[in-house]
C-alpha cells in the first residue's frame, strides 16, 4: 500500500467517524431536548407535589445536556485538529485527494453542531435564569 493510499484511507476513516459521531450527537440532543420540553410543559401544568418531582428530573436532564454540549464542543476541537493534521499531511506529500473536501465538510458540520448546541444551551440558561429572578 502506497503512502498516498494509506493517507486516503485514514481520511476516509476520519470522515466516517466524524459523520457517525455527528449522527449520534444529533440523536442524543433530540432525545434530551424532547424530554426537557415535555418536563417543562408538565411542570407548568401540574400541581405543586408532582411538579417538584418533575423539576428535579428536569434539572438532571438539563445538567446532562450541558455536559453533553461540553463534550460535543471538545469533540469539535479534536475533529478540527485531526482535519488540519490530515490536510497538512496531504500538502506535505503533494497529494490532493477528492476526499479532503469531504473531510473539510465533515469538520464544518461538527463545528456547526457544536455552535448550535452552545447557542441552545446558552439560550436555555438565559431562559432559566430569567424565570428564577
Amino acid at each position: 500500500m502506497t503512502q498516498a493510499t494509506k493517507l486516503e484511507t485514514r481520511i476516509e476513516l476520519a470522515i466516517r467517524d466524524f459523520r457517525r459521531n455527528h449522527r449520534k450527537a444529533v440523536r442524543t440532543v433530540t432525545f434530551l431536548k424532547r424530554k426537557i420540553n415535555d418536563l417543562e410543559l408538565s411542570v407548568s401544568q401540574e400541581d405543586c407535589a408532582r411538579a417538584e418531582d418533575d423539576k428535579k428530573k428536569l434539572n438532571a436532564l438539563i445538567e446532562r445536556l450541558d455536559g453533553f454540549v461540553d463534550s460535543v464542543i471538545s469533540e469539535s476541537a479534536r475533529t478540527r485538529e485531526q482535519c488540519e493534521r490530515l490536510k497538512h499531511e496531504c500538502k506535505m506529500q503533494e497529494f490532493d485527494p477528492v476526499t479532503v473536501e469531504n473531510l473539510e465538510t465533515s469538520c464544518k458540520e461538527t463545528e456547526q453542531l457544536a455552535k448550535d448546541l452552545l447557542c441552545y444551551s446558552l439560550g436555555h440558561f438565559r431562559k432559566a435564569s430569567g424565570t428564577a429572578r
